[in-house]
């Protein structure tokens, strides 16, 4: 009980812990705090290295299933292109095509878009004007 009134019973007697007391107990406790963080955060990531070697080591004893044959696919088509686009530019966009999805789409046809807002000129009316 007598604890509870241990500021009040310092504020009365006037005997204030110096500044040098108060910065030394305020540095000591965010290092060891900072220590402990440390601490923790050690601990989980060998704790989750451990779980992902076991899980390694129950996929390296599993039998591994022979190779399936890849299935054949017909050469695609050469895209209709637009007159006027550099053939390096057909190219390009087909290759960025071709790698989306791990060689699902193809390139079928490349028209150059009408005149008018591009993209993102309207991308940046749509972001301009929407409400709060």
């Amino acid at each position: 009980m007598g604890a509870l009134f241990a500021p009040m019973a310092l504020t009365a007697a006037g005997s204030y812990p110096s500044n040098a007391v108060v910065v030394a107990i305020g540095i000591s406790l965010v290092f060891l705090i900072l220590v402990i963080l440390t601490l923790v955060i050690l601990l989980q990531g060998k704790i989750f290295d451990s779980l992902a070697a076991g899980k390694k080591q129950k996929a390296a004893a599993a039998p591994a299933a022979p190779p399936k044959a890849a299935p054949v696919v017909p050469a695609p088509a050469a895209p209709a292109v637009e007159e006027g686009i550099p053939p390096e530019v057909v190219a390009a966009i087909a290759a960025a095509v071709a790698s989306l999805e791990g060689g699902k789409y193809t390139l079928r046809s490349l028209t150059r878009v009408k005149d008018g807002r591009g993209a993102w000129g309207l991308a940046g009316v749509v972001s301009g004007t929407e409400p709060f």
